[in-house]
């Protein structure tokens, strides 16, 4: 027992020698099933397999469930996610669309549906304002300046409005 295992683990560690199309020759050193040429080959052929058979699988249900759809029959479950909706709809009313509500346009609906219930004070039209309003002139009262146009230039100040302040200048605190 301990040969064999000897002789793989000096088979693992040798230089493997590489075919003419690159694969690795088996006899060289060892190499697990799936890297030789033979597993290669074979997982390519399953993987292909596969998706062979999954591709066939949903283009004949597809066209199954068609065929259905045309005789008037309903698709069965295996391949009745393969169809849309709409064309569930033709013949298993399950699958139709609900009718559309269009309500035509009253003038004198509030569209504050709460039926039986007076509005809340904020939406009922009929009241008065509940708070005065923005600030503004007095009932009656005219503009003070009618243009209200603004120039964007300051009025003019004469020099003698501004004085200096009291005491000498503050002292340079700042040193280079």
């Amino acid at each position: 027992m301990d040969s064999i295992a000897a002789l793989l683990v000096s088979r693992q560690f040798r230089e493997c020698l590489r075919t003419d199309d690159g694969f690795i020759d088996e006899d060289s050193c060892y190499v697990p099933f799936w890297y030789t040429r033979t597993g290669v080959i074979l997982k390519w052929s399953l993987f292909l397999g596969l998706t062979a058979l999954i591709g066939l699988y949903i283009l004949l249900g597809y066209l199954h469930a068609k065929r259905r759809i045309a005789k008037g029959l309903a698709p069965l479950g295996y391949h009745r996610w393969l169809i849309s909706r709409s064309q569930l709809a033709r013949v298993d009313p399950r699958y139709q669309y609900p009718a559309a509500n269009a309500m035509p346009y009253n003038p004198n609906n509030q569209y504050y549906n709460m039926h039986a219930m007076p509005p809340p004070p904020v939406y009922d039209p009929n009241r008065p304002p509940m708070y005065p309003g923005p600030p503004g002139p007095p009932d009656g009262a005219t503009k003070v300046d009618p243009s209200q146009q603004d120039t964007g230039v300051e009025p003019a100040r004469r020099f003698d409005e501004y004085q200096a302040p009291p005491g000498p200048p503050p002292a340079n605190t700042y040193r280079l």
